[in-house]
């Protein structure tokens, strides 16, 4: 038994460096417990590697060696989980629907919390010449390209994206993530009107509705303001931004417990399906919005 997740952890291990490179990967917990998923798929000109682990730390450490390596940078998108990045000298957390642009010419350092997953799209730094140094960490997702490269990210991770296409389309994938990452970086969302950032403020939290971990920080951080002017900016609609978040999980929660065809759906399922992970708390804030739970609503929508 031991032989065999030993066995697995190195075959992870050879994997992953065939994968993304030289990283090395530490687990904190018992191996018999180690989780390591790693794949690549090609679309045309672009590899993206599609990674998932409960490991505890993974480091790239740069040396002279590693030349060859370093053609490529990586466009994440944190997909599940969180993590702590450090890339050089600047520090970043990862939180679920984040995107950042890792350069392998830089000593890197993830620190996991916890069990993640992660989309890894191989960028070859030579297109990359042009773009701004600032331009490497976490991106700002607000802003009209900003929406747009978060949307496509997420359509490659679901596998919405055909990765076989013709001939003709083989850089076009590259070709469209270049022509955002420019507008993505020089992003200002200071500039932008209260009615602007308002907007782009309910955009991300409708994608990120399912998320555990979806607050006004982290929408504020996102779209790179304060959290008390992100506040403001709802308050002058005499909203809050929680307030907002929770009406919009309510309506989710009871558009699913209506729907025939979503029946067989725990309470749970449905606290967990709209970023609820405590049932209870689900429950007693369904209860004061509709007047029933969520037990009851199911039951009488059933009988309609």
């Amino acid at each position: 038994m031991v032989g065999h997740i030993s066995t697995r952890l190195e075959e992870w291990r050879q994997i992953s460096e065939e994968v993304c490179g030289r990283f090395s990967t530490q687990f904190s917990l018992s191996e018999a417990l180690f989780v390591g998923d790693i794949h690549r798929e090609r679309f045309g000109l672009t590899d993206v590697a599609f990674i998932r682990t409960n490991a505890s730390q993974i480091v790239r450490a740069r040396s002279n060696s590693d030349l060859a390596e370093d053609r490529f940078c990586f466009l994440v998108l944190q997909q599940q989980g969180s993590m702590e990045v450090s890339m050089g000298s600047e520090r970043m957390v990862l939180r679920e629907g984040d995107l950042a642009l890792l350069d392998s010419a830089m000593p890197i350092e993830m620190v996991p919390n916890g069990l993640f997953k992660h989309l890894s799209v191989h960028l070859p730094r030579e297109a990359l010449r042009g773009l701004d140094k600032k331009a490497y960490g976490k991106l700002p997702s607000g802003g009209f390209s900003g929406q747009l490269l978060r949307s496509m990210m997420h359509q490659i991770a679901s596998g919405d994206l055909s990765n076989q296409p013709g001939s003709d389309e083989g850089p076009a994938l590259q070709n469209a993530i270049l022509a955002l990452l420019d507008p993505v970086v020089r992003f200002d969302a200071s500039s932008d009107f209260p009615e602007s950032l308002r907007s782009q403020a309910e955009q991300i939290i409708r994608q990120q509705l399912t998320c555990t971990n979806l607050t006004a920080s982290s929408v504020a951080e996102q779209l790179n303001i304060s959290s008390r002017h992100l506040y403001r900016i709802f308050e002058s609609d005499s909203d809050t931004v929680c307030r907002f978040i929770q009406r919009l999980r309510l309506e989710k929660a009871a558009l699913i417990l209506r729907e025939p065809a979503l029946r067989h759906k725990t309470i749970t399922d449905v606290a967990m399906d709209i970023g609820y992970p405590d049932p209870a708390h689900f429950s007693k804030a369904f209860r004061k919005r509709y007047g029933q739970s969520p037990r009851e609503f199911k039951s009488s929508a059933s009988q309609l």
